[in-house]
């Protein structure tokens, strides 16, 4: 029992990282807590360059290997209530803004266009650990989703599309076990292959590019609520979504060990051979 509890206050210690200079914080699925990378699914990195500035690593595990995201930050604190962010991979410049409530910060977060992206009580100002109802905007500053968090783990949430119509509730990004194609990633690789058909006006013109096509998987293991995240043209996004929609079904993911909704975006790639 002490160990189980010097183990908690380990992880309570570097989750917020009061006193360090680098810290790592440990997550298994929909950001349960984790006590090391043999336990993680994915990890952040804290990394302190100076007395207002850090530096932020995500990473991913796949397999034995852990993969470093594109989405490695840098943050500045430029005042009492303003943090400059500076994505490395993008080289994209944006802000937050930060308020004391409590034992919180109330965040709001910004698009590069200025308008509001994201904002909710987070238990850091450096790095998010949302508690409560969290709220995303589109670009456009249309309502994405509404999300009920309890100590950073997704509870719920309502969704919209961008064009303002009810989207599908109650979606997770990661489960402990992930929905699956029949037969695994090669297979489902392969059906996009053998099934995807060339617009033949792209034909024509030789147009080629990718269509990223967002859905989710339901509890039954049916592909639900397909529709174009990134468009290329009126031709490539209709066959793009007509293979989706037309996928087999696919088994379940899990959450606590209770069947969960699980959303993708997956890039439909158009190439001439």
């Amino acid at each position: 029992m002490r160990s189980f509890l010097l183990a908690i206050i380990f992880v309570f210690l570097f989750q917020f990282g009061y006193s360090q200079n680098d810290t790592t914080i440990y997550y298994k699925a929909n950001n349960k807590p984790a006590i090391g990378k043999e336990d993680a699914s994915h990890l952040t990195k804290i990394k302190k360059k100076s007395e207002n500035e850090y530096k932020l690593l995500y990473l991913v595990k796949k397999g034995d290997r852990w993969i470093r995201s594109k989405h490695t930050r840098i943050l500045t604190v430029e005042n009492d209530s303003t943090i400059k962010i500076l994505n490395q991979f993008t080289r994209n410049e944006y802000y937050k803004t930060f308020k004391p409530v409590g034992d919180y910060y109330y965040i709001k977060e910004y698009h590069k266009n200025g308008k509001l992206r994201i904002e909710g009580l987070s238990k850091s100002k450096i790095f998010k650990h949302w508690e409560g109802q969290v709220k995303e905007y589109y670009p456009s500053g249309k309502l994405e989703s509404i999300t009920r968090y309890k100590n950073n783990q997704v509870s719920g949430n309502k969704n919209w599309l961008e064009n303002g119509e009810p989207y599908i509730d109650n979606i997770f990004g990661e489960v402990d076990l992930m929905p699956q194609f029949p037969g695994g990633e090669m297979k489902l690789k392969k059906y996009l292959g053998d099934n995807l058909k060339y617009p033949e006006k792209a034909i024509e013109k030789r147009f080629y590019g990718d269509v990223y096509v967002s859905f989710v998987i339901d509890v039954d293991g049916l592909v639900i609520g397909a529709n174009i995240s990134k468009s290329l043209n009126s031709d490539f996004d209709q066959e793009a979504l007509r293979v989706v929609s037309a996928m087999p079904k696919w088994t379940a993911g899990k959450l606590d060990g209770k069947p969960v909704k699980v959303g993708y975006t997956v890039p439909i790639k158009f190439r001439m051979h």
